[in-house]
């Protein structure tokens, strides 16, 4: 089954995210992201052994708490490889270390259960993909994507990851959550509603 882990962005965030990126869609006309199927990916697992579920789920529940609840706070429009010639595009994110903390500590409890298994490798980084490009951009588009500009936005409360399940088909991915992964409770005060 192909798996990944992920922070669920919530409906809130969600739905500012779709209003603001509306008069976009309508002016570049690319392969966006269905708003449903946005997430920050903390680590792809790609095809996981069905026998090393149950395992895998318990490691994230551990590694949950050892992980108290925190804001990140979702930043400028970037892109993969870059703006100039883009292929992705997403939402960067920071957090104040808190979020690379629980990237690492998942990745370490997904190796700690398959090691060498068909995990992703590839360094953390925090994003939230709202595009894929999947042809060369004329040069007025790229410009376009230089000027992209989503304004500001609130923190983002994460209080949970969730072990997705994706399934690939011919109108794009299904997700199906797999395992909810409660962080510890944040002392009064210290994560936004």
């Amino acid at each position: 089954m192909r798996l990944f882990v992920a922070v669920d962005v919530g409906e809130h965030f969600r739905s500012a995210l779709d209003l603001r990126l509306d008069a976009w869609r309508r002016r570049l006309r690319i392969a966006w992201v269905r708003p449903e199927n946005w997430h920050l990916t903390l680590q792809f697992l790609g095809d996981w052994p069905a026998e090393l579920l149950s395992p895998l789920q318990e490691a994230l529940l551990d590694e949950a708490r050892r992980h108290v609840e925190f804001v990140m706070r979702p930043g400028s429009v970037g892109a993969f490889p870059n703006l100039r010639a883009p292929r992705v595009l997403f939402l960067q994110f920071a957090s104040d270390g808190a979020l690379e903390l629980l990237a690492a500590g998942v990745r370490a409890r997904v190796s700690a259960v398959a090691p060498g298994g068909p995990q992703d490798e590839k360094p953390f980084r925090a994003h939230l993909t709202v595009a894929r490009i999947k042809r060369p951009l004329p040069v007025r588009l790229r410009a376009e994507f230089q000027e992209l500009d989503l304004g500001s936005w609130d923190p983002l409360p994460v209080r949970d990851f969730r072990l997705v399940q994706s399934e690939l088909r011919a109108e794009g991915a299904r997700y199906t959550v797999r395992a909810v992964c409660p962080l510890a409770a944040a002392p009064a005060g210290e994560v936004a509603p």
